[in-house]
């Protein structure tokens, strides 16, 4: 919980995903804080230099430059920091702030993996399975993936249920999707959250059950899933799992509209149109109809193009 206070500063972090909070008296809280870390960085301070990387890789902060911010975490990571030594693998993985080098960044995923980051075990496994110029074994991208779940990586315990539910990679287990898919959703991981909903509804290794696929949907919904939003609406809206609601049925359609989930668009239209669970409004209706038109025009048009530069190869 974020506490109450006169002044918060965020520095949002693009290259490792983390959200900073530090709490200050007033306005200028954003500029103090920015300075006091440029004199402790240059002073060595391993930390500063990689808390103020974060601030030059904000894109919304004023200060932002990827090629600064990956100076002052090469600075850090060279220290040891961890948090730094990702973040530096990250930039060289992308290509951002420095040249592209999949090599180095395999070299600082290691050095942040010695040091037990879970992240950058999950980057790693990742570059052996997809990156073709660092592949490795399957088995060494899975042993990293399940050091990582082991010591509570939601990711990873997302990812290991997903290899177990298709059978990719592993043999291929309903009960080991579960568990794994179920240690991630109980740390608010909305994709698991979102798949043990699935598993529920159809009875994929569990009893089927609409009222649990409606709980572990409902929880992936509050977590911003658009689909798990979209699932609600229509359990809210059938009444099934759960008591039918068609205010909440129009609550969960709009968001997962709003999000760009086609077939909410479509029935939240005739949520509008039908004035089901909210005031009836044609001009809303017609609004939301003809952007699923739009849209799928847009697809017939990108179909044909893919058609026409299929001709032209020939």
């Amino acid at each position: 919980m974020i506490p109450p206070v006169a002044c918060r500063c965020f520095s949002q972090v693009g290259a490792c995903g983390i959200i900073y909070l530090s709490d200050h008296p007033d306005s200028s809280c954003m500029t103090d804080d920015f300075d006091q870390l440029v004199v402790k960085a240059t002073e060595g301070d391993a930390q500063a230099q990689c808390d103020l990387a974060n601030y030059y890789y904000d894109v919304f902060d004023e200060h932002f430059d990827p090629e600064l911010a990956a100076k002052w975490y090469l600075k850090a990571a060279e220290q040891g920091n961890p948090e730094a030594q990702f973040c530096i693998a990250r930039l060289y993985s992308w290509g951002d702030g420095v040249e592209q080098s999949s090599a180095k960044a395999v070299e600082w995923y290691k050095k942040a993996i010695k040091n037990d980051h879970t992240d950058a075990m999950c980057d790693l496994a990742s570059m052996y399975l997809f990156d073709p110029e660092v592949r490795n074994s399957r088995k060494n991208a899975l042993k990293l993936y399940e050091k990582a779940a082991m010591l509570g990586n939601p990711n990873a315990q997302y990812f290991l249920g997903l290899m177990y539910l298709d059978g990719d990679y592993v043999e291929q287990s309903y009960e080991k999707a579960k568990q794994w898919f179920l240690r991630a959703a109980e740390q608010d991981n909305p994709y698991a959250q979102f798949d043990l909903g699935e598993m529920y509804l159809l009875g994929l290794g569990v009893r089927k059950s609409k009222k649990d696929a409606f709980k572990w949907y409902l929880k992936s919904a509050e977590n911003d899933h658009a689909l798990g939003q979209y699932a609600v609406a229509t359990m809210y809206l059938e009444g099934k799992g759960t008591k039918q609601s068609y205010k909440d049925a129009f609550k969960w359609m709009k968001e997962a509209a709003e999000q760009g989930v086609r077939s909410a668009m479509y029935d939240l239209a005739l949520l509008y149109h039908y004035g089901t669970g909210t005031k009836k409004s044609n001009k809303e209706a017609f609004k939301w109809m003809r952007l699923v038109a739009d849209e799928l025009f847009d697809d017939d048009d990108d179909y044909y193009l893919d058609e026409e530069e299929e001709e032209k190869a020939e």
